[in-house]
C-alpha cells in the first residue's frame, strides 16, 4: 500500500500569508483586545501581601561572637521544615479562628505559600487574595502563631519575625500585559494555522506546473480565458 506524502511548497504558502496578511493582522489582535478586556474587567483583582521570618538555630552565634556556617546551613535546612508545619490543617485552622474574615481551612491553604528567600534562612509567608486588608491580616496572624507552634513541634531553633505585613496598594494579578499579549500570540497562531489549513486542503489546480505535479504527465496546451476580452467587448459596444 502507497503511503502519500504532502508536499508543502514554502513559495505558494508564503504567498497565501502575504494574501492574508490582512485577516491575519486582524486575527491577532482581536485576540489581543479579548484577553485585554477578560483581564481588565472579567477577571477579579487580587493583592499580595508578605512577611518575612528568620529561622534561627539555637548555637547560630558562637562565644567569639562569630557566626557559624554549619549552624547556617542547618537554619536553612529548617526551613522546609518550617514551611512543611506551618501547612498543616491544625496550624492554619488556628489562623482562621482568629482572622476578622470567616475562611475555611481549604480556603486558607489555596491564597498562602511559603518559600525560602533565595536558598537562605529567611522564610516568606505570602497571601494573596482579593481583599489587600486580608491578605496582611493572613500573613500577619501566621506569623503570631508560627513561633509557638514551631518551638512546640521541632523544640530546636527559633524563628523571628521580621517587620509585618503591609496592604497592598495595587493589585499583583491578573497581569493585564501577560493575558494581552498571550491573546496575540493565540490570534496569530491560529490565523496561521487557518492559512495553512486552507492551503493543504485547496484542491484546485493553479496552472500548468500544478498539473503536472499532480498528474506526472506532460501538458500538450493550455487553453486561454477569453472572459476578460468578452467583457471589454461587452464595455465598447454600450459605449457607442
Amino acid at each position: 500500500m502507497e503511503e502519500k506524502m504532502i508536499e508543502i511548497d514554502l513559495k505558494a504558502l508564503l504567498n497565501i500569508f502575504r494574501k492574508r496578511w490582512a485577516w491575519i493582522a486582524a486575527t491577532t489582535v482581536a485576540g489581543f483586545l479579548v484577553l485585554l478586556m477578560v483581564s481588565l474587567f472579567m477577571l477579579p483583582r487580587k493583592y499580595t501581601s508578605s512577611v518575612s521570618l528568620y529561622v534561627n538555630n539555637l548555637t547560630s552565634v558562637s562565644t567569639t561572637g562569630g557566626v557559624n556556617i554549619n549552624d547556617i546551613n542547618a537554619s536553612q535546612k529548617l526551613v522546609d521544615t518550617y514551611v512543611v508545619i506551618l501547612q498543616d490543617d491544625d496550624v492554619l485552622q488556628q489562623v482562621a479562628d482568629q482572622l476578622s474574615t470567616p475562611m475555611t481551612v481549604s480556603e486558607l491553604s489555596s491564597v498562602i505559600s511559603m518559600e525560602s528567600v533565595n536558598q537562605t534562612e529567611v522564610l516568606q509567608i505570602s497571601a494573596e487574595t482579593v481583599d489587600p486588608e486580608l491578605s496582611a491580616e493572613i500573613c500577619n496572624t501566621l506569623a503570631e502563631v508560627a513561633p509557638s507552634v514551631l518551638q512546640r513541634v521541632v523544640k530546636a531553633g527559633s524563628v523571628e519575625v521580621i517587620g509585618s505585613a503591609k496592604p497592598s496598594q495595587t493589585a499583583t494579578s491578573p497581569n493585564v500585559k501577560l493575558y494581552a499579549l498571550m491573546g496575540a500570540l493565540l490570534g496569530l497562531v491560529l490565523s496561521i494555522g487557518a492559512s495553512i489549513m486552507i492551503f493543504l486542503l485547496d484542491n484546485t489546480v493553479k496552472g500548468e506546473e500544478d498539473l503536472k505535479n499532480r498528474l506526472d504527465i506532460p501538458v500538450l496546451g493550455e487553453i486561454p480565458s477569453f472572459d476578460n476580452t468578452a467583457s471589454r467587448r461587452k464595455k465598447h459596444a454600450k459605449s457607442k
